[in-house]
């Protein structure tokens, strides 16, 4: 089972940043989760949520400002105050550049205005054929527009359906229909009965997000593919095997 960063080491470092990708890979560890928003100019920039307040303690919404005024935040400080330099909100060329050396990227896409996924399907597709990730790399969504929209103007681009509590339908389905490889089930969820029917689909399961011990040994001896933690300083130090290729 693989072990996977979430917004890089979310309980070690300041999330969806430069530095917060760096510490992940100083633990060994070259597999990495992270969140694509759409900015005002309609530059790509990496953070979780569309509010900027739990982020950087501002106000506002990150479709209030550019790429470039959001780099320009201090996405750091609000909760590692003894972070050693001030880490912006970075924009997405910047992160695939970092990340060159990475084995597996998840990009979870945050879009659910239709303009917002007209903007990353514009832009996604080539950034990854830019920077030769297209082996290395997945995009994954709660919204199945966008993954709909993503199969049809870039097929070559695999894909994954991520839901929580909320689904309301057959997720194992829905996401055969949507031609995805990947099923990321909020960890709760992730049972035995499930992972069964996921991989007599073809698919293969990547959980979200998991940091207690005990439930990482039970997901790794239930056969998932990976696990997606904030803690993967604890992951390490609980399983054994997860340095593994990404996609193997």
């Amino acid at each position: 089972m693989l072990v996977i960063g979430h917004r890089g080491a979310r309980a070690e470092a300041p999330e969806n940043t430069l530095g917060g990708f760096r510490h992940l890979r100083s633990l060994g560890i070259l597999r990495v989760e992270l969140d694509i928003q759409v900015a005002r100019n309609g530059e790509l920039v990496v953070i979780h949520d569309t509010d900027l307040q739990r982020t950087t303690g501002q106000e506002g919404n990150v479709h209030d400002f550019t790429a470039l005024e959001l780099a320009a935040m201090d996405a750091c400080h609000l909760h590692f105050p003894s972070w050693p330099v001030r880490e912006g909100i970075p924009d997405l060329v910047d992160v695939m550049r970092e990340l060159q050396d990475f084995e597996h990227i998840q990009f979870e896409v945050k879009a659910t205005l239709s303009s917002d996924v007209e903007a990353v399907v514009a832009q996604l597709p080539g950034l990854i054929r830019h920077f030769n990730l297209i082996d290395r790399c997945i995009s994954t969504s709660f919204n199945p527009l966008y993954l709909q929209a993503l199969r049809q103007d870039a097929p070559e681009i695999q894909r994954g359906l991520l839901f929580d509590e909320k689904f309301p339908g057959n997720p194992v389905e829905l996401a055969q229909r949507l031609g995805c490889l990947i099923l990321g089930p909020q960890q709760q969820l992730c049972a035995p009965p499930l992972i069964q029917a996921a991989h007599a689909a073809g698919l293969i399961i990547s959980t979200w997000t998991v940091n207690d011990p005990e439930r990482m040994r039970e997901l790794a001896s239930w056969g998932i593919h990976s696990l997606i933690t904030d803690q993967p300083t604890l992951a390490l130090n609980t399983l054994v095997d997860c340095r593994q290729p990404a996609l193997g």
